[in-house]
């Protein structure tokens, strides 16, 4: 391509892109120890923040199935009143289970 600046004057160039190498949020003006020390916390905190994640799921996943189960628990209650008993024993196991579960993640 060719640009003229000022009159009579022509200056020959070429488009190039320059991307600065990626070294994360900034960190290659700071020294190297404090770029390491950056990037280890960053680590940390998406460790953390998936952690979070894993248990929100975990314990949607419990409420959701508890649920599930207590509304089969009515429902069966209704057809066979005299395992009423058995069903809640079942479900409050599996309720238990669930929570304990969520505790211990």
């Amino acid at each position: 391509m060719s640009y003229q600046s000022y009159p009579g004057e022509v200056i020959d160039a070429e488009y190039v892109e320059v991307i600065p190498a990626q070294r994360g949020m900034g960190t290659g003006l700071l020294p190297r120890r404090t770029s390491a020390m950056m990037g280890r916390v960053i680590e940390e905190a998406m460790v953390l923040g998936t952690h979070d994640q894993c248990l929100a799921m975990l314990a949607k996943a419990g409420i959701e199935h508890t649920a599930a189960l207590s509304v089969m628990e009515a429902q069966f209650s209704r057809m066979a009143p005299q395992a009423a008993e058995r069903y809640r024993a079942i479900v409050d196991a599996y309720a238990q289970q669930a929570a304990d579960k969520v505790r211990r993640w």
